[in-house]
This record gives C-alpha cells, structure tokens and sequence, in this order.
C-alpha cells in the first residue's frame, strides 16, 4: 500500500512539474516539485523504499522531461546520498532543517544542471542568467518549503502512528489468551 501512495504522489507530481508548472506564467522558475519527495524518502523511509522509489522517479522525470537520460536520476541519487549523510549530522525532524536541506537540494541541482547545459552548447551558458534562476527557484524554496517540510512531518508521523497501532494490534492478537470461563485465582482454577 505504501509503494502505490508513493508512486500516486510521485505521478501526480510529475504531472504537475512537466504538464502544469509550465503553463502558469506567474511561475516563472519553480524548483522541482519532486525534490521534497527524495527528501522525504531520504530522511523518513528505510534504504530498501527510498533507493528504489527515488530511481523509479529518475527514470521517470528523465523520460517525460526531454532532457538528456540521465540528468534527473543523477540528481536524485545524490540527493539521497547527501540528504541520508546530512541526517546523521542534523535532525530532519526540524521544518527549518528541512527547508535548508530543500535550498542545499535546489542548488546542487541546478549547479548540476548548468554544468551538463555548458558542457553540451559550444556558447556557454549565461553566469547572470543561471544565478537568477537559482535565485528565484531559492526565493520559492523560501515561500513554499515550510509547507512541504510541514506535509512531510506530519506523513511521517501519520505513518509511524499506523505503523506502531499495526505493531501493537499484532502483539495483542499473539499473546494467548484462556479460554472464557476460565479465571485464575492464586495457581487454581475455578
């Protein structure tokens, strides 16, 4: 079940980064939608859910993009890498932390980006035009991070309260139990 709401959310935000973002002209450069997800995954799920889900939305950003094959998965590995070993340092459980996570992830990101950009156009890319955008894509991580860090804290301990009421629902239904009729009294049955 929770592979399938991963995989819903990570196509709905897809959807919304490639097909909607676009078409909204006061917009302008928004970060992409799919960084607070590896985020998440990074500093919420264990290794086995995260790396798999966060090549699943590679892969997938990478083919519906139009981008060169590649870009997105490579930005989101080691956006993984680095979030898990910012982890150990600092506690994720903190919304600011995470929002500094979100802009260290937005200019990894586009720093990534210039640079494939400049190594593939014989022109070179533009200092001041690269700077604006990570500038703006920064000033939306400032306006909208606190939310996304605050929806992922509280999916976080969403999931830990089903996960310890499913723990303990299957601890109670392994201890045995007497059979009705039957109490104890001091070793005796009565």
């Amino acid at each position: 079940m929770r592979y399938f709401a991963y995989i819903a959310c990570g196509l709905l935000l897809v959807i919304c980064q490639t097909t909607l973002l676009p078409r909204m002209s006061f917009v302008g450069y928004f970060f992409d939608l799919l960084l607070p997800m590896v985020i998440y995954l990074a500093v919420s799920r264990p290794r086995h859910e995260a790396v798999p889900f966060t090549v699943f939305l590679g892969v997938l950003m990478d083919y519906m993009s139009g981008g060169p094959f590649g870009l997105y998965l490579t930005s989101y590995v080691w956006l993984l890498i680095g979030a898990r070993a910012a982890t150990a340092v600092v506690r994720a459980e903190n919304p600011i932390m995470v929002v500094l996570i979100l802009i260290c992830a937005v200019a990894g990101q586009n720093a990534l980006f210039f640079a494939v950009f400049k190594a593939s156009s014989e022109g070179g890319f533009p200092v001041g035009l690269a700077l604006r955008i990570m500038g703006e894509q920064i000033g939306w991580v400032l306006l909208v991070g606190p939310f996304f860090a605050w929806g992922m804290r509280s999916a976080h301990q969403r999931s830990v309260r089903r996960l310890e009421k499913a723990v303990i629902g299957k601890v109670i239904l392994a201890e045995p139990r007497e059979p009705p009729g039957q109490q104890e009294n001091n070793g005796r049955v009565s």
